[in-house]
């Protein structure tokens, strides 16, 4: 016999399983870049494999940012004409 938790819905339909996987908050960051920047922001253990998240919530200025993943690390880049904030959460997938 298997150990585990299953949890249905209303109609009988399996919501969480054994086999899934649950997100987990990380850490959140938040600055401004000036036009045409970048800034490196080091996550221990992060990588670009499907396991890991990046959330923007951008600033009012914001949207002109871009977001890429390195290992142990992600990359804001502001390509908008004027300085952007931003505010990333990052979490474990």
């Amino acid at each position: 016999m298997a150990y585990g938790l299953k949890v249905w819905d209303a109609n009988g339909n399996v919501r969480l399983d054994t086999a899934d996987r649950e997100f987990r908050y990380v850490a959140a960051y938040a600055g401004t870049l000036a036009a045409g920047s970048s800034r490196n922001i080091s996550v221990s253990g992060l990588r670009n494999d499907g396991t890991w998240g990046l959330n923007e919530t951008q600033g009012t200025d914001g949207i002109y940012t871009n977001l890429s993943i390195g290992t142990n690390r992600f990359t804001v880049t502001n390509n908008g004409p004027a300085s952007a904030s931003y505010y990333v959460q990052v979490f474990g997938i």
